[in-house]
């Protein structure tokens, strides 16, 4: 069976530069090297090091928010390098990540249910608007929220 996620031998280095007019590169930082791992369907993986060590980086390559320096990152066995516009949108939608920081990345004036049906509105095709309210509350129970929160 082929692995949902390969990562293989990824890089991703930030050139340090100079000057404000005429840049030149003195040098690069080190942020993600040579990161292999390779994911099966319904597995898990969580990601943990200091801070400063690539974490984040390494996600934001993965979610293409980021180019990689090189390396090869296959979803379901295509390349993601490659994709734009509606195949990058529609790998985005299968394949998400959770930022660090949740109290800068969720607005604590939304209810459980405006947080869970906002990609609904970045990807009305999965849930058009008649049917988001319902496909909320599915979501909900399935992992075990009331729907009061909604």
């Amino acid at each position: 069976m082929t692995p949902i996620l390969q990562v293989e031998d990824l890089v991703k280095h930030f050139p340090v530069q100079l000057g404000v007019v005429f840049k030149r590169t003195v040098g690069h930082v080190r942020a993600v090297d040579g990161v292999s791992f390779e994911l099966d369907r319904g597995e898990t993986l969580g990601i943990v090091g200091e801070s400063g060590c690539g974490k984040s980086t390494l996600a934001q390559v993965l979610m293409r928010l980021e180019p990689a320096t090189r390396g090869r990152v296959l979803f379901q066995g295509e390349d993601i390098v490659a994709k734009r516009g509606k195949a990058l949108r529609a790998l985005r939608r299968n394949v998400q990540m959770v930022l660090q920081d949740p109290y800068t990345s969720l607005n604590p004036r939304m209810t459980v249910g405006d947080i869970v049906g906002e990609p609904f509105e970045i990807h009305p095709e999965v849930a058009p608007k008649g049917q988001r309210r319902r496909r909320v509350q599915e979501l909900l129970d399935v992992v075990g929220l009331n729907p009061e929160y909604i």
